[in-house]
């Protein structure tokens, strides 16, 4: 049973990649077998939890049903249920609570295997660009599960996904190479992955050996410049400069305010320098956030909004949709959990809650693609590890090692030496 947590974050990381190979070379996949997939991790993963149930638990599944209740409120007001804005919140208690049942001192191990397997499959892609695209078939996975039309793709020619290839520059221009996305099958997500190993760096590098460093590093620099995330490239130098700062300089409770900060600041860049929303860089997602959430109404705010312009608008939006789907009361508590309800025992606690904030913040501006599972289950995972103490190494007995040399001629000599 100790390695099934570690099994079931591997298993949420890749098991899209896994899907994808059934449906390009074996048999056409829908909709409900990926749903499927996901409910049957996330059950085993509460069961695993419930099994080796602790009271640090308690506040992550009252959480869950905080959210429940959202859920129930919004579909009563909306007289429909939509069980996928529900699941989209209990991705976060899910993988904290599995994370608890997990040993700190394999954790490590954990995401060096994860970490492995994410750098075989890029260097496959980058290295045999159209062998990767004949074994995952990515644009025909996504439009057989996602409901993806091939008009969406800029690039028809291609099997990768819909911004494998920008109609404009890339950000590291000096690359003559696709965006790349790794078992995660599309860019987005392998950048939202970078963020987290950096933020698992800057929590664990004290726990970390200097080759599982060099390894992680490497790594993660070759999978930012491949995958082109601006988002990545500024969260990893802002999560970096806070984190080295030190647990004296910022005590947990800060990280409550990144959030509105971020969102002050966008405010004040889009109205001040005139920013205007649409164009599809970061600019332009920031302009399209500040845009959205200032034609929100008291409906929109309570999360009970039936317009399904705004919703379909809020993809590029993580705090919009977040809003739209969970109510600012339902936002307000996530971030108040992830905050609050974080242990505060060390600093690689206080670090990786201070990571994940600053992740967060400046995703939900234009994304709301921290809510994958791809990602997700990975960062919470490291999150509920982190909330045990480590457990403290047994110290042998010294009046029974002073006994044992003592009872043979040898051992006492050696006992003297020594």
């Amino acid at each position: 049973m100790r390695v099934v947590p570690g099994l079931l974050v591997i298993a949420a990381v890749c098991f899209n990649a896994g899907l994808a190979v059934v449906n390009g070379n074996i048999t056409s996949l829908g909709p409900a077998l990926v749903i499927a997939a996901e409910m049957a991790l996330v059950l085993a993963a509460h069961a695993v939890a419930l099994a080796n149930y602790r009271p640090q638990m308690l506040p992550w599944y009252l959480l869950g049903a905080a959210l429940l209740v959202v859920a129930c409120w919004r579909s009563m007001a909306l007289q429909q249920f939509d069980p996928k804005y529900f699941r989209d919140v209990l991705i976060i208690p899910t993988f904290v609570v599995l994370g608890m049942t997990f040993d700190r001192r394999s954790l490590n191990r954990v995401v060096v295997i994860v970490h492995a397997v994410v750098m075989i499959t890029l260097v496959f892609e980058i290295l045999a660009t159209d062998a990767y695209s004949a074994v995952f078939k990515v644009k025909e996975y996504y439009i057989n599960t996602r409901g993806y039309d091939v008009q969406s793709f800029w690039n028809k020619n291609s099997d990768l996904f819909v911004n494998a290839v920008r109609p404009d520059s890339r950000l590291f221009s000096f690359l003559d190479l696709h965006r790349v996305s790794s078992v995660f099958l599309e860019p987005v997500s392998l950048g939202s992955y970078c963020i987290v190993i950096i933020a698992f760096i800057c929590a664990r590098y004290e726990e970390l050996s200097r080759t599982q460093v060099l390894f992680l590093v490497g790594g993660t620099l070759i999978a930012m410049l491949g995958s082109d995330s601006r988002l990545a490239a500024m969260s990893s130098v802002l999560i970096v400069a806070i984190t080295v700062m030190g647990r004296r300089l910022l005590p947990r409770s800060v990280a409550l305010v990144y959030l509105p900060v971020v969102l002050a600041v966008a405010f004040l860049y889009v109205t001040i320098g005139g920013i205007p929303a649409g164009s599809d860089d970061f600019p332009g997602r920031i302009a399209h956030t500040v845009h959205l959430l200032s034609r929100f109404s008291v409906d929109e705010f309570l999360g009970i909004s039936s317009d399904p312009i705004l919703l379909s608008e809020s993809v590029d939006s993580g705090i919009g949709y977040l809003v739209l789907t969970q109510s600012i009361f339902g936002v307000a508590l996530i971030w108040g959990a992830i905050v609050l309800a974080s242990a505060n025992r060390s600093s690689d606690q206080v670090r990786y809650v201070h990571a994940v904030c600053v992740y967060l913040s400046l995703t939900m501006i234009v994304s709301f693609a921290f809510l994958s599972i791809k990602t997700a289950s990975l960062l919470w995972f490291v999150y509920g590890v982190l909330q045990l103490p480590q457990r403290p190494q047994a110290k042998p007995d010294l009046r029974s090692v002073t006994r044992s040399a003592a009872a043979h001629p040898l051992r006492r000599r050696a006992a003297l030496v020594s």
